[in-house]
């Protein structure tokens, strides 16, 4: 009797442990369940490739995220996403600056390239920055990292943007080549891989952005809100873009299947081009220099007219990333 007794004892308890096992595991996928992170990307090119290529990793999963990018072809909008919350971060840091410093409660926390891939394509007749006095040239939008770019390119040349050049609003890479390819603008801004494409379809690169600005591209920004009130979820979101960049500059031809699949680059002669160009301007520690900084801000103050000083803690707040990095070591 004293044996059933026993028996019926460790049956029952083994049965509840068993039964608070799947309880607690239950309530633990609950917790855990995935955070929703949004992203603006100004299109689907090589600046935002990393987050792509993290999401099909499956890095953002790994670390808890459930992500959505979303194009948004001008910055300013995108800013004003990120700063309104409906937006976790915005990758126009460019235009997150401009923003920075006219009182927008928004900073950069980590860049992705240490330059620009843009390149001014233009139709093979055009030799010169100076043949395109009288001239239409496209940009993505209105204070868009293409329309900046530009506007500092004209005057270098003695071209004054909106007299001597037409400047019009197109919208994403893909948009602008078209209209170049159907003769409705004479130039316009390309990043990869749409400036390859268009090299390939017999237009000319003609200037490469990166020899005329130093200053950091493809930037993750955020708000003020979000980096007194959530500080993990900037150095998770960090950390994962971080990985994704080391495995792209590690495996070339996964990347490369990764571009053809995600990017549409079926080209096998343009993905290789895209890549190799590419991989050298994307950031190691997802830290710019502080004299490429120095000059972001020397252009923003021209843009905006502005003339005091600046600090870079004005528009930008590092720790986030030298948090990531230490994480990653470990």
């Amino acid at each position: 009797m004293l044996k059933n007794m026993r028996r019926t004892h460790f049956c029952l308890a083994f049965v509840l442990s068993v039964a608070l096992f799947f309880m607690r595991d239950g309530w633990a996928q609950e917790v855990k369940k995935p955070q929703k992170l949004r992203i603006g990307i100004p299109s689907r090119s090589m600046s935002s490739f990393p987050h792509i290529v993290a999401w099909r990793q499956g890095f953002y999963q790994q670390s808890g995220f459930d992500l959505e990018l979303i194009v948004v072809s001008s910055g300013i909008p995108a800013v004003q996403a990120v700063v309104a919350g409906d937006l976790d971060f915005t990758t126009t840091g460019n235009v997150a600056t401009l923003a920075a410093l006219r009182g927008m409660p928004i900073r950069n926390v980590m860049v992705s390239s240490i330059a620009t891939d843009q390149t001014l394509v233009v139709r093979p007749d055009i030799r010169r920055v100076e043949d395109l006095r009288g001239k239409i040239v496209g940009v993505a939008g209105i204070r868009s990292i293409s329309d900046v770019s530009l506007r500092l390119l004209l005057p270098k040349y003695g071209l004054i943007p909106d007299v001597d050049v037409t400047i019009v609003s197109l919208g994403g890479s893909g948009v602008r080549l078209t209209a170049l390819q159907g003769g409705k603008v004479d130039a316009t801004l390309l990043s990869a891989p749409q400036n390859k494409a268009a090299v390939k379809m017999g237009f000319k690169e003609l200037i490469f952005m990166k020899d005329l600005r130093g200053v950091p591209s493809g930037s993750l920004s955020t708000s003020l809100r979000k980096i007194q009130n959530d500080p993990d979820f900037i150095v998770r979101t960090i950390t994962v873009t971080l990985r994704a960049l080391r495995f792209m500059k590690g495996n070339k031809e996964e990347t490369l299947q990764l571009m053809s699949k995600e990017l549409g680059i079926k080209d096998r002669e343009i993905s290789s081009m895209v890549y190799d160009d590419g991989i050298k301007l994307y950031s190691d520690t997802g830290i710019p220099s502080d004299a490429s900084v120095t000059e972001e801000i020397a252009i923003a103050k021209e843009i905006l007219g502005i003339s005091r000083n600046v600090s870079a803690s004005e528009i930008s707040d590092w720790s986030f990333v030298r948090m990531a990095l230490k994480s990653l070591k470990q």
